[in-house]
């Protein structure tokens, strides 16, 4: 009798050990089939109210980003309304940036070489390659997180995988954050037809 009933408590322990378990996977599994998305449609487009913080100034920007998986593409800016219209092409995985008309110099966040312009760039590309670290319940959507070499990346996703906020840190300090507004996939022939439109 007694070998039954430790039996029984063994069995309903590793039931509920099982049962926390996929829990968890199915936070990982989110952000991975996040990912396959973004993979399949070849990158995606949105706004973002972003704020960035490059030591010496502090940056309230509205952007208007369309990126694929690398992080590459256009990047424009919607205001503030001094700099509103200035469209940055973010190239070579982030390492690079030209403007069309003008050179603006934002700045870069501290202990990268991004300009803030760049760091959106940067959140599409750890979405699409970076490891992700941890995924779990946050409200009622998930937050994923992802290093990306000196990196982290925590991403807000809702109910229905949509990202809803995302924040750049480095060593632990949050040098950018973003709200993401209408956010919709974008296909690769898009981004390549919108790319040779940029000369």
């Amino acid at each position: 009798m007694r070998r039954r009933f430790c039996f029984a408590v063994l069995m309903t322990t590793l039931c509920l050990l099982c049962a926390c378990g996929g829990r968890g996977n199915d936070h990982l599994q989110a952000a991975m089939d996040y990912r396959t998305a973004l993979l399949g449609h070849g990158g995606c487009a949105f706004e973002l109210e972003a704020r960035a913080d490059t030591g010496d100034l502090l940056w309230e920007l509205s952007l208007a980003c369309a990126l694929n998986p690398a992080g590459e593409g256009t990047v424009t800016i919607l205001a503030p309304e001094s700099i509103a219209g200035i469209r940055a092409v973010v190239e070579n995985g982030g390492a690079s940036l030209r403007y069309e008309d003008l050179a603006l110099g934002l700045g870069t966040l501290p202990g990268t070489e991004l300009s803030p312009a760049e760091a959106p760039g940067r959140l599409v590309r750890a979405w699409a390659r970076a490891w992700i670290a941890s995924a779990g319940v946050e409200g009622e959507g998930v937050l994923a997180c992802y290093e990306d070499g000196d990196l982290a990346v925590r991403t807000w996703f809702d109910a229905a995988n949509t990202p809803l906020r995302a924040e750049l840190a480095v060593d632990g300090r949050v040098y950018f954050t973003g709200e993401i507004k209408n956010f919709t996939w974008k296909a690769e022939s898009n981004y390549e037809t919108a790319e040779k439109d940029l000369g």
